[in-house]
């Protein structure tokens, strides 16, 4: 009765029996998503300030404003999508960035940089698609203002290169 039942709603719902998946069909899909993932330029799904250091992939908390305290750190957890891997060895894949930054008024003007303010990379047998960077940014001695950091991530494993911005105020 039960299952005469099940399949009746299933007809009027349209919900068809459901199918099992095998590791080889993950593992097909996967391979597409890893196809995919190759064309796509290197883009930044999320940036954004925190208000503390994240805790991996995903874990963390956004900070309530951009506003800061004179002395206080910009912290930017940020997810880059797109960038690539290459072979270090030992059946590990390197992928990761070198990272610039610049500080700018918000008309464009700049202010301060660094090139290669930091180069964050890992090593791992699996070809991860997970990869969150975590930018600490010190402005110590900034007068009281608005400003703009803008980071350029470049990939180390290839020639694809992104920038992203982020707005910012030291108060008072």
């Amino acid at each position: 009765m039960i299952r005469v039942i099940l399949a009746v709603l299933g007809l009027l719902f349209g919900i068809g029996a459901v199918e099992a998946q095998s590791l080889q069909e993950i593992d097909r899909r996967y391979a597409a998503l890893l196809e995919a993932w190759e064309k796509t330029p290197l883009t930044i799904r999320r940036a954004l300030f925190v208000a503390d250091h994240p805790h991996g992939f995903g874990l963390y908390k956004e900070r309530a404003s951009n506003v800061f305290k004179p002395g206080e750190a910009l912290v930017t957890y940020a997810e880059p999508i797109g960038f690539g891997a290459k072979d270090a060895g030992n059946g590990l894949l390197e992928f990761g960035f070198a990272v610039d930054f610049l500080i700018k008024s918000p008309d464009g003007q700049i202010l301060a940089g660094q090139q290669d303010f930091a180069r964050l990379t890992q090593q791992s047998h699996v070809r991860n698609l997970e990869f969150m960077l975590v930018l600490t940014l010190n402005v110590t001695g900034a007068p009281p203002g608005d400003y703009v950091v803008e980071y350029k991530l470049r990939d180390v494993s290839g020639d694809k290169s992104t920038s992203f911005e982020q707005p910012f105020k030291i108060a008072s």
